[in-house]
């Protein structure tokens, strides 16, 4: 289609012509056939016509005229024909404008410069044509701002989107920081209860560590508070007027060394006598045998014991 618009304008009517000339000589041409007589055939008698001279001028003048109003009716058709096609070629540059003007709005702001001063040159000749390039300002204008209000809107799209990955950001770094916190949380919440079970055990451990000791401390309390009733036993002279049924409560106050130094009764056997031989007896046996470990004898300064004769 863009060949045949590109033609010359001159071809384009010389076809055309040509066209029509064509289609008058075709319906003119005068298509009845003429009988030729044949030989076998007899000549027809002649017959003399008298033919009038005016009679014929009139009639050459008539063919005359009607071979020149056939030219005519030619020249008609042929200039309704150049017509015709001067009107195509004119409606068909009408859409080569149309078809440049939308080319135009598409191009380089340069081009559109350069087109509007076409616009303006053609407005000043054609009052039509300018009001057509009014219509196509305005309309670029519209797209102009069209192309504005998107540009702000995909801005503002895109601020809000920049936004949100911002939010999302903030949010991502907020979940993984209070992950990384939950998670040292857990690790510290495991370690103190690493700690504190082992510390439980160490406890626990100690415990029975101490138990054992306190066990080991009293067996050995014990086993000395048997040395010194023995001793005590052998050390003690009887009263005549006490009976094998008393006894009382001594409690004696050693020094490391084993050495008494005081020795006092806390439960009474009732008789003043039995008495008295018992806190003599406690110091005739002085010194008395005390446990070798220093904490046991910390708790060995000061200790009761019953004293019941024939007991040790």
């Amino acid at each position: 289609m863009r060949l045949l618009r590109e033609r010359p304008r001159p071809f384009v009517y010389a076809v055309l012509v040509h066209l029509m000339l064509l289609a008058v000589l075709i319906f003119s041409f005068d298509w009845t056939p003429s009988i030729r007589p044949t030989t076998a055939s007899k000549p027809a008698p002649v017959q003399a016509v008298v033919v009038d001279a005016a009679q014929l001028d009139a009639e050459v003048k008539r063919q005359k005229q009607l071979e020149e109003q056939k030219q005519r009716e030619v020249q008609e058709k042929l200039k309704r024909a150049e017509e015709q096609a001067k009107a195509a070629e004119e409606k068909r540059q009408q859409e080569d404008k149309r078809a440049a003007e939308m080319k135009r709005q598409r191009e380089e702001q340069a081009r559109k410069q350069a087109e509007e001063k076409r616009k303006a040159e053609v407005a000043a000749r054609q009052k039509a044509e300018a009001e057509k390039q009014r219509k196509a300002a305005e309309a670029e204008k519209q797209r102009q701002e069209e192309a504005k209000r998107k540009a702000e809107a995909e801005k503002k799209r895109q601020d809000e989107a920049k936004r949100k990955a911002e939010a999302e950001k903030q949010r991502q770094e907020e979940a993984k920081r209070k992950a990384e916190a939950e998670k040292k949380r857990q690790e510290e919440a495991a370690r103190k209860a690493a700690e504190q079970e082992m510390q439980a055990r160490l406890a626990a451990e100690q415990e029975r560590m101490a138990t054992q000791r306190r066990s080991a401390m009293q067996r050995m309390i014990d086993e000395y508070v048997l040395y010194i009733q023995e001793k005590v036993q052998r050390s003690w002279i009887r009263p005549p007027s006490s009976g094998s049924e008393l006894s009382c409560t001594v409690e004696v106050r050693l020094i490391p060394s084993g050495e008494v130094i005081d020795a006092q009764i806390v439960r009474s056997s009732g008789n003043a006598a039995f008495d008295r031989s018992v806190e003599a007896a406690v110091f005739k046996a002085s010194p008395l045998p005390v446990p070798p470990d220093a904490e046991v004898m910390e708790q060995f300064r000061s200790l009761r014991f019953e004293f019941k004769p024939g007991s040790a």
